[in-house]
């Protein structure tokens, strides 16, 4: 650990001098120049970590990745005993996914999608606003690119918490969820810019991690599976209800009224 804190202020320490002597010169320093700067770190507490975890087992891989604002992650895989989680027994939800409903449940707990790209969309649309007459290079053009890409991050961390948040609702209120397969590039031909925006994909693999934490099991449906034509009382299948356009239709055969999500869930 010492030596990853080590690397990552040498790194950021590098990182300063190259932009600040940009700043003043317009080029960069050479690296064997770099080098006689290193020791001043020993003296230095500039540059501040913070660590999400503890490090346990041992260290397999790092991957050091950083972000359009310039920050440094740095992502470590290691090796460790973790206690076995079991199957536990309780409650059955079905969830379908939607635009105007983030999850819609078979029992009626519906989730109400959170569309943050939209809520935010006036900052973004005034944040490009401000960056598309800077001069590419200028400094103002680099003020505003980083305002730009920070308040993509917000966005981001926004959809995140909430997929969190949700996910691990759902692996403590119930014990087994079915979930659909979904082709997410077949349905952002259709719907665009709010499938990326809900973040379906993203979603899942968080589900799939709180639920082998916590013993939840995730059983997913073919995509080619009716579930939408079936009736869930009877079993009649209407391939009327192939038409997107239908949102409820009425069972023939036992005459019961359907939502056409909800059914599917």
């Amino acid at each position: 650990m010492r030596l990853i804190n080590i690397a990552g202020l040498i790194y950021n320490h590098c990182i300063a001098l190259h932009k600040r002597y940009y700043r003043l010169y317009g080029k960069y320093i050479h690296k064997y120049t770099l080098q006689k700067h290193i020791t001043k770190l020993k003296r230095t507490k500039r540059f501040g970590y913070f660590w999400s975890r503890n490090i346990e087992g041992r260290v397999k891989t790092v991957t050091v990745k950083h972000d359009l604002l310039g920050d440094i992650y740095i992502y470590l895989v290691c090796d460790s005993q973790c206690d076995t989680v079991r199957p536990r027994t309780g409650e059955i939800v079905g969830l379908d996914f939607g635009l105007k409903k983030f999850l819609t449940a078979s029992n009626g707990n519906d989730i109400v999608s959170a569309d943050f790209f939209r809520l935010n969309a006036k900052i973004i649309r005034t944040k490009c606003r401000k960056l598309s007459p800077k001069k590419k290079g200028s400094g103002n053009f680099q003020q505003a690119r980083l305002e730009l890409a920070r308040a993509y991050r917000k966005i981001n961390n926004q959809r995140r918490d909430f997929h969190f948040k949700t996910a691990r609702k759902l692996c403590n209120d119930y014990a087994l969820i079915c979930l659909e397969e979904l082709n997410i590039k077949g349905m952002a031909k259709r719907w665009g810019r709010e499938i990326h925006s809900l973040g379906f994909s993203d979603f899942v693999r968080i589900l799939q991690y709180e639920a082998m934490k916590l013993g939840t099991r995730i059983i997913f449906v073919d995509r080619f599976y009716p579930s939408s034509q079936l009736c869930n009382v009877c079993g009649y299948r209407n391939k009327e209800v192939k038409n997107l356009k239908i949102l409820e239709w009425d069972c023939p055969s036992c005459g019961t009224h359907h939502d056409r999500d909800r059914n599917a869930a």
